[in-house]
C-alpha cells in the first residue's frame, strides 16, 4: 500500500511519519464538504426579527414643511371680529411672520345665501391681518364651494412652516401584546412596534423650534458682571458660589371653638 512521508516540527525538532493514502482521501472529502457549507452559510449578523427596538429608530421624528391653519368663525349679523378671534388672527399673524414659508392663504367660503356678510367678513380679516404686519403683498385670497343646510362656513387661514412630526403611524398593532398562549411572540421578550410613537408625538409637538432638534442654539453673551465677581472672589480666596438666604413663611391664624 502506497504510503507518503509527511514532515512536521515537534518542539523545534523535524520528525516524519507515514500517512495511508485512504486517510488523505478522507481529508480531502471532509475539506471539500467543509468548503461548500461554508459558501452557503448566511449573514450571522442578522439575527431574530428586523424590526428596531429602539423606540427612536421606529418612530423617528423628521422635520418637514405642513401646512398650519386658522378657521375664523364670523356671525352673519356681526360687522367684524369679535374681541376673542381678533386675538387668535394677531397671534396666527406673528407666527406666520416668525415661520412662515411662502404666502398666507386666505379661502373663504363662497355661499350665495351670505351675501355682502362674506365680503364684510373677509375685509374684517384683512383688516386684521393688516395690523398685525401682514399685508395685501403676503396674501392670496382664494374662494372654496361653502355647505350648505345652515353650516357655519370659516375664513380659512393658512401657511406652511417648518413644522416637527413623526415619520411613522401611531396606532399600528402589529403584533399579540394580549399574552395570548397560542401566539409565541410574547416569548421574544421586546417591545410591541407602537411603543414609544405617543411619547415621540408629543415631544414633536411640544418643540417650539424644530430645527433645536437638528442642532444647538448660539451662546448668548457671558454675563459680564458675574464673571468679575467670580474672579475676584477667586483672588480672594473665598467661596464665589452664591447664597440664597431664605426665612421660612410665617403662618399666623386663630382656631376657634363650636
Amino acid at each position: 500500500m502506497f504510503k507518503q512521508q509527511f514532515i512536521r516540527r515537534r518542539g523545534g525538532i523535524a520528525s516524519s511519519r507515514s500517512v495511508p493514502a485512504s486517510r488523505l482521501g478522507l481529508l480531502g472529502a471532509t475539506a471539500a464538504v467543509a468548503l461548500a457549507l461554508a459558501g452557503c452559510r448566511s449573514d450571522s449578523g442578522v439575527t431574530g426579527s428586523i424590526v428596531p427596538t429602539d423606540y427612536r429608530v421606529r418612530h423617528p421624528i423628521a422635520l418637514t414643511y405642513a401646512p398650519t391653519t386658522l378657521d375664523v368663525f364670523l356671525s352673519r349679523n356681526m360687522a367684524g371680529l369679535d374681541a376673542r378671534q381678533a386675538e387668535d388672527v394677531r397671534a396666527f399673524a406673528a407666527d406666520y411672520r416668525r415661520t412662515g414659508r411662502g404666502p398666507l392663504t386666505m379661502l373663504v367660503p363662497n355661499d350665495p345665501t351670505a351675501g355682502a356678510a362674506s365680503q364684510r367678513a373677509a375685509s374684517a380679516v384683512r383688516s386684521a391681518l393688516s395690523a398685525a404686519g401682514v399685508g395685501p403683498a403676503f396674501l392670496q385670497v382664494q374662494r372654496y364651494p361653502g355647505g350648505a343646510n345652515g353650516l357655519a362656513n370659516p375664513i380659512r387661514l393658512s401657511y406652511a412652516k417648518m413644522q416637527a412630526k413623526v415619520a411613522s403611524e401611531c396606532g399600528t398593532w402589529r403584533s399579540d401584546i394580549s399574552g395570548n398562549p397560542a401566539s409565541t411572540e410574547g416569548w421574544q421578550n421586546t417591545p410591541h412596534y407602537d411603543f414609544g410613537c405617543s411619547y415621540q408625538t408629543m415631544l414633536a409637538n411640544q418643540v417650539e423650534d424644530p430645527i433645536d432638534l437638528q442642532r444647538a442654539r448660539q451662546e448668548d453673551r457671558a454675563d459680564v458682571l458675574r464673571r468679575m465677581k467670580v474672579f475676584d472672589d477667586a483672588r480672594k480666596g473665598t467661596d464665589p458660589s452664591t447664597s440664597w438666604k431664605t426665612e421660612a413663611a410665617k403662618v399666623t391664624g386663630s382656631s376657634g371653638g363650636n
